[in-house]
Parts: structure tokens; sequence; C-alpha cells
């Protein structure tokens, strides 16, 4: 049997040691884990091993400024006090450039990571290792404080490089799964968040023998900036409302609420309601209690049977559709300012006479500016003939044909902005 040196029993000793806590780091952690948990397990055992003070997982944050770049993810110790160690900028920018593993035993008189009394901070050696992962560096593994006053060894940086290579991907997964798990969270908030938008819109139309109120509403994402309103005032009168808010997703999706919530407290027990003192009253309320980005698009008004009138404000909207049993096309084009862009407006009502098969159409701009897969848009000219072409069907026949024709015009192109529509006709 071969001798062996007692070099060649050292460095066997050795590797056997590093494996060993190899295998105990990946004993103690697996995915299920939290990063934090994670990151401190594998802090502990090489504080453990390496014999070191203090250790620190720096995670490199993509999204911050070049001065921030490493955050501070979980720090351990094996004494008393806990030093409050973080990668400064000469050590961030080192690690940036060589990606390797450093060892300083004389931190203050290192040109390397010049810039800092670490001596003063009470750091007197520092082991740093790259976590490098497929798409580059992930972030650093760091010791300080090595328990003997020499410092750290070249064992010692042996084996953090060891360590670095093989929980890296570990960390990255672990880091996947947590913001996997985040997103999944946030998007059940947003299903709920959509079930509870959709509850605001109306949930029967208007409809009786002289006359149809009807209005739809497809968000393009979870929530949505368009809403609409059908309120029965009487046997004869409807309210209806439809509005776009800047902006999309949550933000906008809680102003269409506050925006249909006042409007509807203000109608409650009116036949009559005065639209341009309902129209001060949601600006003021916008301007007052929201930013100065977020404002509100917007035509309400009432259809009134007994004298075929619908009376209305246009607060910066696309212009309403009339179309003629004959075919005749009228875009009126009076609006008023906004809502919600400065606190005092004067807002006036508009009043149009309707006849026996007239429909009137106001729409949000998911109708008119949806795109199709060579970045056309639907057009205002287009959903104008569309509407003349299709006025001898019935409202609910009309605006499946919208859907329909908005479908195919977008072929295999994503649904760019919400699709709103109300339609009132006069049979």
């Amino acid at each position: 049997m071969p001798e062996i040196s007692d070099a060649e029993l050292t460095r066997m000793k050795q590797s056997l040691d590093e494996l060993s806590t190899l295998n105990r780091i990946a004993s103690a952690i697996n995915v299920s884990m939290s990063l934090d948990h994670i990151t401190k397990t594998i802090v502990d055992h090489c504080c453990r091993r390496v014999k070191s003070e203090q250790g620190a997982i720096f995670l490199l944050e993509q999204e911050d400024t070049p001065e921030e770049r490493f955050k501070t993810f979980v720090r351990d110790t094996s004494t008393e006090g806990l030093i409050p160690f973080h990668l400064n900028l000469s050590l961030q920018g080192w690690m940036l450039k060589h990606r390797s593993i450093l060892l300083s035993n004389d931190p203050d008189n290192d040109d390397r990571i010049h810039g800092s009394n670490y001596a003063k901070g009470g750091l007197r050696h520092i082991l740093a290792a790259p976590l490098l992962s497929r798409k580059g560096l992930l972030g650093v593994l760091t010791l300080i404080n090595k328990g003997s006053e020499d410092g750290f060894t070249s064992q010692d940086q042996r084996f953090l490089g060891i360590v670095g290579t093989q929980v890296s991907k570990v960390i990255e997964n672990a880091r996947l799964f947590e913001r996997e798990t985040v997103l999944a969270e946030m998007e059940k908030e947003m299903g709920v968040a959509r079930i509870i938008q959709k509850g605001f819109l109306p949930q029967d139309n208007a409809v009786s023998e002289g006359f149809e109120i009807l209005g739809y509403n497809d968000s393009a994402k979870a929530v949505g900036g368009d809403y609409y309103d059908i309120l029965k005032l009487s046997d004869s009168r409807v309210f209806f409302s439809l509005g776009d808010v800047s902006g999309k997703g949550l933000p906008a999706a809680l102003l269409t609420g506050n925006a249909q919530a006042v409007m509807r407290s203000r109608l409650h027990g009116s036949e009559l309601p005065d639209l341009e003192e309902l129209a001060d009253c949601l600006n003021k309320l916008i301007y007052n209690f929201t930013s100065s980005e977020q404002y509100i698009t917007a035509i309400f008004g009432i259809y009134d049977h007994d004298d075929k009138t619908i009376s209305y404000i246009n607060a910066g909207h696309l212009p309403p559709l009339v179309v003629s049993r004959d075919g005749e096309a009228k875009l009126p084009s009076d609006a008023d300012l906004v809502i919600g862009v400065l606190p005092e407006v004067k807002f006036n009502t508009i009043k149009l006479s309707m006849k026996p098969g007239d429909k009137f159409c106001i729409y949000t701009d998911g109708i008119s500016e949806a795109f199709n897969e060579a970045q056309e848009q639907f057009g205002e000219k287009r959903f104008e003939k569309l509407m003349v072409d299709h006025r001898d069907k019935s409202a609910r026949e009309l605006i499946d044909q919208i859907l329909k024709e908005l479908a195919d015009y977008r072929g295999l192109a994503e649904q760019s902005d919400d699709i709103t529509v109300l339609l009132v006709e006069v049979k």
C-alpha cells in the first residue's frame, strides 16, 4: 500500500471537510424555503466552516441605480455584535468588473478596494466570492473577520469559491420561485378586483316597448379604466353614462369605481337630476382628490321617452354617433373640458331630438383605435360605416356585430385597450 504524505493527507481531509459542508448545506435547503431562509442557511454554514465572525449575501438588483446595485439580503454572525457592513463602491465595482474571488487581509491598504476606513468599521479581513449564474453576476457571498489574526487562507478562498459556484443556482431558483409566488398572488388579487369592477357595471339594461338602452364592456387587462352605467329614473326616463379614465390597471379601475359611486349617490331619489350640477360635483371631487395625471373623459345624460329627447354633457370625450333610420349619420362635436383637470369648469347640456328608428351611440377609443396585425387602426370612419350599414339591426344585434367586426379586424393582434359601447335605440 503506497504511503500518503502528511501534506496529501491534510489536503484529503480538507476536501472531505469541504464536501461534508456542501452536503450539509444541500441537505438543509429545499426549494419550498424562503429566499431569506436559504441565504441564512448558506451564510451560517460558511461562517462555521471558515470560522469567520460574520457573513452576508448581497444580491444584485438590476433596476437600482449604479450607486446601489447590491442590496444586503441577509447577515449572520457567530459573535454577539453585528458589524453594519455593506459593499462600498470600490468593492462593488471590483466585483462587477472581475467577477472572481477576492481575499484581503488588510483591506485598508488594498488598492483593489480602497476608499473606505475599514478598520474604523471593525473590518479586519474580507473574503468575497461571486455568485454567478448563466445570466451573469447574481450577487456576492462575503465573509468578514477570520477568527484568527492571520486572516483568511487560500484554503478558505478555495472553499468559498466552490460554495459560490454550487449555491448560485439554488439562490436563483429560490428568487424566481418567490417572484412567481408574488406574481400568482397578484394575479389572484387582480382576478378578485376584476369581479368587483364587473359588479359595478349595471346588471340590467333598460328595455321597454318603446326603447332600448344597452351597454357592453370588455377590459384589455384584468381591470380597466372604462365604465358605463344605466339607471332607470322613472318609467320613461333613464340615466346613462360612459367614461374613459386616464391610464390603465388598478389606479384607473379605482377611479372608475369612484366616479360611478359619485354619480349614483347624486342620482339617488331624483327623477330629473341637474346634469351640469352633477358634472361640476364630479369634476371638483376628481380634481381635489387625485393626482394631476388622472382625469376622465365622459358622456352622461338622460333619455326621456315621453318627448323622445336625449340631454347629455360631453366632458372631453369622443363625439356621440347618431344614426337615423334612413342612414344619415351625425356626430355632434360640441364638447367641454375633461373632468378633473381644472377646479372650475363650465359644463353645458346638449339636447337632441330622436325619432323612431334612430340610434344614439357612445363608445371609447378602444373601438376606434383597435389595431390589426399591420398596426393599422380600425378608425372612426370605419365604425361610422359599420353603424350605418347595420342600422336595421336591434341594439343587441348591433353590439354583437360591432364585436364581431372588431375581432375580425384585429385578427391575431392583441386587444390593446378597453372596449366599451352604449346604445340608445328608439324603436
